[in-house]
């Protein structure tokens, strides 16, 4: 779906952020909401989750129209991915997949943050999808691979859960990658693909310290959310593991030791280390947001990666080493725990169609 101009978009708040009246509406409405629910309730809310504050923020919610679910990939550990909703409410700053949407007809990046589209045919074509296959993917499906799948606009449409029913029926395989405790709404589901080793989780934390959260991940929930969805996943035995990225030179980086040892806590499986990657899209958003703050951190990044998306091998070895020596004695340098389909599953497809290739999929993917 393209939009040529904002007027054209299914909005059903009909404004965006920039409307002063609908912001202080919102929030004035999350405040009554708030009183209502009594002093303790308050209280929980501004001190344990303020995350809430901006998911009454206005938001456009468009639908999008899809012809398939699943998406090949190549170049990656997994083979397919499933996104179900195109831009992000968290609205990190150092999100590469905030281009994406201008792919969609929205000149303004902001619009990332402020457009949610999903897709609510999703698990209806991945069902179909999946039966025209006549084989497994061979492959896990990776869920979140460029918006989040439990961002807030998932408690109402359910469709990532939705979407899971349908591989766990199927018998697949399945990773995810959240920054979001919603996804403990899921244990049922979750518990059912560890039964098989179907399924893996990531969970993102970034950094612990609030003034480099409200920087580098303004809307997303609090970390000590997301660690506790972490020890939630690991003690029903989901699989669980610590992504550490982006590690952002100068910001970031000196928070690492305490989010891996906020992670082991928590009880993750393993850890990922990344580190900044400064692509186009990446540098033209993020770095004029760090320097409004940080104005001396944001010249050093344009240092270092001056002419280039990454880091020079010695500046990123510099980096990595002692937040890796951290993560050896901390024993989450594991490999990510391996994942299988059900063993049942080649019994669930039935013969194979005469007239396709075993294994290949009904028709190209494409979002």
């Amino acid at each position: 779906m393209v939009f040529a101009d904002r007027s054209q978009r299914l909005a059903p708040t009909g404004a965006s952020l920039r409307d002063p009246c609908r912001v202080l509406f919102s929030v004035l409405g999350f405040v009554a909401g708030s009183i209502r629910q009594g002093p303790a309730q308050v209280k929980r809310m501004a001190l344990g989750n303020t995350e809430h504050m901006f998911y009454h923020c206005p938001m456009d919610a468009p639908s999008q129209p899809v012809r398939s679910a699943l998406q090949r990939v190549d170049g990656m550990p997994f083979h397919w991915s499933l996104n179900p909703y195109r831009g992000c409410r968290h609205a990190c700053t150092y999100c590469y997949a905030r281009i994406y949407h201008s792919y969609l007809g929205f000149a303004d990046p902001g619009d990332f943050d402020r457009v949610i589209l999903h897709k609510p045919d999703l698990p209806s074509i991945l069902a179909r999808e999946l039966r025209q296959r006549r084989a497994p993917l061979g492959s896990e499906v990776a869920i979140g691979t460029a918006t989040d799948p439990y961002q807030p606009l998932e408690a109402k449409q359910h469709l990532t859960r939705r979407c899971l029913d349908v591989l766990l029926q199927a018998g697949e395989a399945v990773s995810i990658t959240t920054k979001s405790p919603l996804i403990t709404r899921d244990l049922d589901l979750l518990r059912a693909f560890a039964a098989y080793g179907g399924v893996r989780v990531q969970i993102t934390v970034t950094v612990l310290d609030p003034d480099l959260l409200s920087l580098l991940e303004p809307h997303a929930p609090s970390p000590r959310g997301r660690l506790r969805a972490m020890a939630a996943l690991t003690a029903a035995g989901i699989p669980t593991s610590l992504f550490l990225a982006p590690i952002v030179p100068g910001l970031g980086a000196g928070d690492a030791s305490a989010v891996l040892d906020a992670a082991a806590a928590a009880g993750a499986h393993a850890a990922m280390l990344l580190a900044l990657r400064l692509s186009p899209g990446v540098r033209a958003w993020l770095l004029p947001r760090i320097a409004a703050r940080r104005p001396d951190a944001a010249a050093d990044l344009a240092r270092l990666y001056a002419g280039r998306d990454t880091l020079p091998r010695p500046e990123r070895e510099r980096l990595m080493a002692p937040i890796a020596a951290r993560r050896r004695s901390l024993g989450l340098d594991r490999p990510p725990a391996a994942l299988r389909a059900r063993r049942d599953q080649l019994a669930l497809f039935g013969p194979p169609d005469a007239n396709r290739p075993r294994g290949t999929a009904a028709r190209p993917d494409a979002d």
